[in-house]
């Protein structure tokens, strides 16, 4: 999750509340450059450690998102200066820019504190792949809310993307030991990815009427504020207490949000919505051979098979 997951919460990518001038997404943009394929598959490499450095960390889950948004801080504001200083820049909001921004940051916030709390309930791997199932919100909502009608490769790679998905959990229905979670982190997983369907939208509007960069602050610093209030009323271990706590909580800002969320957001400037969001189940597999890697969470075969499905729908993305 996607990590979100994003955009930066800016990232990775309104409703009917926006502006009715704001450009439609496109679905099957020309040829986008290879650099920004590379920088959407990069950038949602990065989100899929998210997962891990949340288990490493030793605060509550909303405080790690406050400290995911709060170490990225510095990368986006000279991501933002940077913009600023280019000829052809202008970091300045376009009209109706304003309320697509702040629903990202807002509903990215959501995001981070569900996904980071399923953690406490389930392995990486069921709610990284359940929270990565934003894509299907996001086609949908594109469709139904943006008339955005997804092309039919967008259509078979979806269905492709979830059928692996499904592989990725289908052990834990089938009896299997190795598998563990509960109903609960599950839940939770899925209302993180609804929620991440929603950021990504909005982020698509955004970013036809305002920079990447100033996206990504503006909506980092609206999701910083809503994980602050939300650890507070939950009464959360805030501060981190040991070195690992804070190299933890630091990756998580420098590595999952700065870099991953920013290149996504970044991206979503050439790719449409729901061609992005697909390439957003790349992070549940870098999530699921993570945890294999560190923690010890090993994949069934059945689950092997759901990670090439994954890999297959991220190549049928880039040739729609």
């Amino acid at each position: 999750m996607r990590e979100g997951e994003g955009s930066l919460p800016g990232q990775a990518a309104g409703t009917e509340a926006v502006s009715m001038s704001a450009p439609a997404i496109s679905v099957r943009p020309a040829s986008p450059a290879l650099a920004m394929f590379a920088a959407l598959l990069a950038g949602a490499t990065f989100i899929g450690f998210s997962g891990i450095f949340v288990r490493l960390s030793d605060v509550g889950p909303a405080a790690a998102g406050v400290w995911r948004m709060i170490f990225a801080m510095p990368v986006l504001m000279a991501w933002t200066a940077f913009e600023r200083r280019r000829p052809a820049g202008g970091s300045s909001l376009g009209r109706g820019a304003l309320v697509p921004i702040a629903l990202a940051g807002l509903t990215f916030g959501v995001d981070v504190v569900l996904y980071n709390a399923s953690l406490g309930f389930t392995t990486i791997a069921n709610a990284s792949l359940l929270g990565n199932l934003a894509p299907v919100g996001v086609v949908l909502g594109g469709w139904l809310i943006l008339g955005d009608k997804p092309s039919r490769r967008i259509l078979g790679a979806l269905m492709l993307a979830i059928a692996g998905a499904l592989l990725l959990v289908l052990p834990k229905f089938t009896g299997n030991p190795a598998a563990t979670g509960n109903l609960l982190g599950d839940s939770l997983a899925v209302g993180a990815a609804m929620s991440y369907a929603a950021y990504i939208l909005a982020i698509g509007r955004a970013r036809g009427r305002a920079d990447a960069g100033l996206v990504s602050l503006i909506s980092s610093l609206v999701c910083a504020g809503f994980c602050f209030v939300a650890a507070l009323v939950l009464h959360e271990q805030i501060i981190p207490m040991s070195l690992q706590g804070w190299l933890a909580v630091i990756g998580l800002g420098l590595v999952s949000h700065a870099l991953g969320q920013g290149l996504i957001t970044l991206s979503l400037g050439s790719y449409g919505a729901s061609a992005a969001s697909l390439v957003m189940v790349w992070p549940a597999l870098v999530a699921v051979l993570a945890a294999w890697a560190i923690f010890g969470e090993q994949p069934t075969p059945v689950q092997a098979f759901g990670g090439v499905a994954i890999l297959a729908a991220v190549l049928m993305v880039r040739r729609g």
